[in-house]
């Protein structure tokens, strides 16, 4: 039996302001560091289709402006790839759900354009699917919202393809991600 090494993700939050930055905003995350320590292969939680899942977990995401404003957090990795990498062949399934803004539940957008947020809405406004360089971002009314603060979850579930788990006596798997708020 051989273990596998798993800190799955460190959370980087930044900011960068487009245009005049009319405030000045702070990010945090709740836990910049989810770590699943030493697992074994009897460990890994599931096995649908081929690929195996560790055990999902969430991350709290807080942006606070000095002032009311738009703003939208762009989530990345530096893989390049559209979804998140996990390891050399994994992948990292990311969603956000519970938005809030100033304490409100709000609907949650996505917008891919950076100085100008356009949002698009998912089925679901309350849980979207997170891919690498989305921006997240409150909606009301089929708009970006105004406020000065914004909060949502990320909800993470690591997935392994089949063969990754034998391929060393133990490995790291790690995934860094990126988060930058834009506001206007």
């Amino acid at each position: 039996m051989k273990n596998l090494s798993i800190a799955v993700l460190a959370l980087l939050a930044g900011l960068i302001c487009s245009g005049v930055a009319r405030a000045e905003c702070n990010v945090a995350v709740s836990d910049n560091n989810v770590d699943y320590g030493k697992l074994s292969d009897n460990e890994i939680s599931s096995h649908r289709g081929g690929v195996y899942t560790l055990d999902e977990r969430d991350v709290r995401v807080n942006a606070i402006c000095s002032e009311p404003q738009s703003m939208a957090l762009f989530i990345s990795d530096d893989s390049g790839l559209k979804r998140f990498r996990f390891g050399d062949s994994g992948d990292l399934l990311v969603s956000a759900q519970q938005g809030l803004l100033d304490g409100r539940p709000v609907d949650l957008g996505k917008t891919l354009t950076h100085g100008s947020f356009v949002p698009t809405l998912d089925r679901s406004k309350n849980k979207v699917l997170v891919l690498n360089n989305d921006g997240l971002l409150p909606v009301r009314n089929g708009e970006a919202a105004v406020g000065q603060q914004f909060s949502f979850v990320l909800h993470i579930r690591p997935a392994l393809k089949p063969g990754l788990q034998s391929a060393h006596d133990e490995e790291d798997l790690l995934s860094n991600l990126m988060i930058q708020l834009e506001s206007q």
